[in-house]
């Protein structure tokens, strides 16, 4: 019985999130840097010496720095935004399975959708400008750091969207002031910014093999902030979720 309305729960949430509009939004977002990286091979003579400069850069400051979060923010923000909009979240929460794992089913389709859309913007490029500095080690680092920045981001935003009607609006200032902007520049916002996170685990399993960050934020700190901010984003999520009775609204 609780597999059959898990079962479902993934389903609906994962309709919701992929609506076509949405869809062909992130879709079209993953697929920037593989025209960037075309481009590139085009326009640059010696694309093999560069490529690994290239593709680093592209995934640090595109990539990573500005793609992921904006994908995140466009399905964590609706997976309980939409259902509040709607009018479809008290169905859910009348189904047979306890509200918490309402939350987690939500969360991990978060996660899914937004690592999957920005599964080509890094695998495609790597294609694109492949040779013998662009090992197969470096998209699955990159894509190790692409996943641990999927998982914060969408605990931060799926909090969001249970507590407030304008999340979107809240995630999209928090991406650009926090995220592209002082992270790059104060040390101690670095110790809070999933973006330097995610960098942090690329560059932990590329070694020295390249340079993707000059001083990247230690594994103690990606370990304890990083825990700490998934713990809090689901958690608050999960205390919202549970206060909600059919005669109120979030």
């Amino acid at each position: 019985m609780s597999g059959g309305v898990d079962g479902t729960l993934i389903w609906l949430s994962a309709r919701q999130l992929l609506a076509k509009r949405r869809a062909l939004l992130a879709l079209g977002l993953s697929l920037v840097p593989a025209v960037v990286a075309v481009v590139f091979r085009l326009l640059v003579a010696d694309a093999s010496g560069a490529s690994g400069d290239f593709l680093i850069g592209l995934a640090r400051d595109l990539v990573i720095g500005a793609l992921l979060p904006l994908t995140a923010v466009l399905f964590g923000t609706t997976a309980f935004g939409g259902d509040i909009e709607d009018g479809t979240l008290l169905y859910l929460l009348l189904k047979p399975v306890a509200r918490w794992r309402v939350v987690v089913w939500k969360y991990l389709v978060a996660v899914v959708c937004t690592a999957a859309v920005m599964l080509p913007a890094i695998v495609l490029p790597w294609l694109v400008v492949r040779g013998p500095d662009l090992p197969f080690q470096v998209p699955l680092s990159l894509l190790a750091g692409l996943g641990v920045g999927s998982a914060l981001y969408c605990a931060g935003f799926l909090a969001l969207g249970a507590w407030t009607r304008r999340a979107l609006v809240v995630g999209l200032l928090y991406v650009v002031t926090i995220e592209m902007v002082l992270s790059r520049s104060l040390t101690g916002v670095k110790a809070i910014s999933a973006r330097e996170f995610a960098l942090a685990v690329s560059q932990k399993l590329l070694g020295n093999s390249a340079a993707l960050v000059d001083k990247p934020v230690t594994t103690a700190t990606v370990w304890t902030m990083g825990t700490l901010m998934l713990v809090v984003g689901v958690g608050l999520t999960i205390w919202k979720v549970r206060r909600y009775e059919a005669a109120e609204r979030l």
